[in-house]
């Protein structure tokens, strides 16, 4: 009975997924006498980066490694710092009626979150500063920093959800370089896609003629930063004052990676910068973000038979999504919009399989 959810950090069915460890999924799905689901980010990443693959194919690639149903988290509530998207996740779980979810860990061990968790609590009610447990936050690598974030969302919204890990092996997420054995980081996989088949699974790197290269968005970021107003640059969501004038000397660089260097600083961190380069492309602006109510629907890109009968079973309590069109709800149109730009840059057919039904396996 019940829900198992794997994080999309757990698999590595595509780089698009945060590959982790070495843990093929359908051999975990094997153990699972319920049905397996995993919840991804569909264009972007939490981090902003294009996923290499796109969700569709995803979707794909995940139900071949043994999952049940694939579950999107739209741009809205997953391209957002550590804590929004453990939020935002964990709601979407939740809804999904999910009992227990399985998280890549670098630490391997729960009671690092609860201590910290604790910690958190006492400094709240003795009115003394946060700086203790900010400090062991930071001292958090990458991976437990979202898990301590997913453990204090079921802590704090009172989910019936058990949370559980698995360690990170061979690799640590920011590492760029191929190290010795099969486990490789997502970070490096990416570095290194000539090299990308030696670690994933067949049916990964059998669409790697589908990778998209996201070095293809700058002429189009900066044709849009350049051709929009400062005034109008300002209303794009994470753009905060005064950075929209910085923005401008975009006509100045050749590469997003160079853009993104000169962007950050103490204040703004690279991935802040990522992220806000991404919303300018997308256009999407700041009324648009506080429209967004919280997660209160499940969009499904795909799922096997077992899913297909466990979403019956759920689908009176929570409405179901296998297709969508405009004005269905602001988070899914914006990812109407992110397909339709992406369509016209890459030549997809994002926009019709947004339309169609879920992909499926028997």
């Amino acid at each position: 009975k019940g829900l198992i959810a794997l994080g999309g950090s757990l698999l590595i069915l595509s780089i698009g997924l945060n590959s982790m460890t070495g843990a093929i999924p359908g051999a975990i799905a094997m153990l699972i006498v319920a049905p397996a689901l995993i919840a991804l980010s569909g264009a972007l990443t939490m981090r902003g980066d294009l996923s290499i693959y796109n969700k569709f194919i995803k979707a794909k690639e995940a139900l071949q490694a043994g999952i049940d149903i694939v579950i999107e988290l739209p741009l809205a509530y997953s391209m957002q710092r550590a804590d929004i998207f453990a939020s935002n996740a964990l709601a979407i779980l939740n809804l999904a009626k999910v009992n227990e979810i399985i998280i890549g860990s670098e630490n391997n061990e729960i009671s690092l979150y609860e201590s910290i968790y604790k910690n958190n609590i006492e400094n709240r009610n003795k009115d003394t500063s946060m700086k203790e447990s900010s400090n062991q936050l930071m001292d958090l690598d990458s991976n437990d920093t979202l898990g301590y974030f997913y453990y204090k969302s079921i802590r704090d919204h009172h989910y019936n959800i058990l949370l559980k890990t698995i360690k990170r092996l061979n690799s640590k997420y920011k590492d760029k370089d191929i190290t010795r054995g099969f486990i490789q980081s997502a970070t490096a996989i990416r570095a290194n896609l000539d090299e990308m088949e030696k670690y994933v699974p067949s049916f990964v790197s059998q669409d790697m003629k589908y990778i998209l290269d996201e070095n293809m968005l700058f002429p189009y970021l900066k044709y849009k930063i350049l051709s929009t107003t400062v005034e109008d640059l300002k209303n794009i969501f994470f753009v905060d004052e005064g950075i929209e004038y910085k923005l401008k000397n975009i006509k100045d660089y050749d590469s997003l990676d160079s853009f993104i260097e000169y962007l950050s600083n103490k204040k703004y961190t690279k991935t802040r910068m990522k992220r806000m380069l991404m919303y300018i492309l997308f256009n999407i602006k700041k009324d648009e973000m506080n429209k967004i109510s919280p997660p209160n629907y499940l969009r499904v890109l795909g799922y096997s038979n077992k899913g297909k009968e466990y979403l019956n079973h759920i689908k009176k309590d929570v409405p179901i999504y296998t297709n969508i069109k405009e004005g269905i709800n602001n988070a899914l149109d914006i990812e109407l919009k992110i397909s339709k730009i992406l369509d016209s840059i890459y030549h997809l057919d994002l926009l019709k399989k947004e339309q169609k039904g879920p992909i499926t396996k028997e």
